[in-house]
């Protein structure tokens, strides 16, 4: 029997998304969990590169640092040591393709992702 576990740790989506996983599933499964224990813990070892190693390595790096930051400031707390110094990406990363939305993705994109050039809607980090 296949019994389903939520990621623990960034490093744990991170191990997942190497062996295969989606790595949009795995970021809601992890704040889930996040939402759930809301605890430092989960971000503070630095979770191995996926830049030459997946599709889209380079921006998932920095998308999960800005994660690290944006959980941290949730918790009132120092970001970890690993999410400096930024990985910036070259181009911009928009999470919709749609150019309508760009303008609202500029603007409505947390900091943390925005310093790193990507361009998210805050709503996608909520889980219910």
């Amino acid at each position: 029997m296949n019994s389903f576990r939520r990621p623990k740790t960034l490093t744990e989506v991170v191990q997942n998304i190497l062996a295969g996983a989606d790595p949009g599933m795995e970021v809601k499964d992890f704040l889930h969990e996040f939402k759930d224990r809301g605890d430092i813990d989960m971000l503070q070892q630095p979770p191995r590169l996926l830049a030459g190693n997946v599709s889209r390595g380079e921006m998932l790096d920095a998308y999960f640092q800005a994660l690290a930051v944006y959980l941290a400031a949730k918790l009132n707390l120092d970001p970890p040591e690993w999410t400096q110094p930024a990985k910036h990406l070259s181009q911009p990363w928009f999470a919709s393709t749609g150019k309508a939305l760009r303008n609202y993705l500029l603007i409505s994109s947390p900091a943390p992702f925005r310093a790193r050039n990507l361009f998210i809607d805050e709503d996608s980090l909520r889980v219910v």
